[in-house]
């Protein structure tokens, strides 16, 4: 599960998500989460070296962080 919720590649001092969020703003990020989850889905298990469960879960991640954000109403009204 650490692969979906701590992937290696999006490692650093902090979260990419959270520096994108600082970024570019929670409405850039909220359309990001929603794409994402549409992508994952959309091609689960169809790309080489990933189940369909792993993009099940990756989606529902992504779909996740976007139900917090909404909790949280930080910035914007999505």
């Amino acid at each position: 599960m650490e692969k979906i919720n701590h992937p290696e590649h999006y490692q650093g001092q902090h979260e990419c998500i959270e520096v994108m969020r600082e970024m570019f703003g929670d409405f850039a990020v909220a359309g990001f989460c929603k794409c994402n989850a549409y992508k994952y889905r959309f091609r689960a298990g169809q790309k080489s070296g990933e189940s369909a469960a792993d993009d099940i879960n990756k989606a529902e991640w992504y779909e996740d962080y976007l139900i917090k954000m909404n909790k949280e109403k930080v910035r914007h009204d999505f």
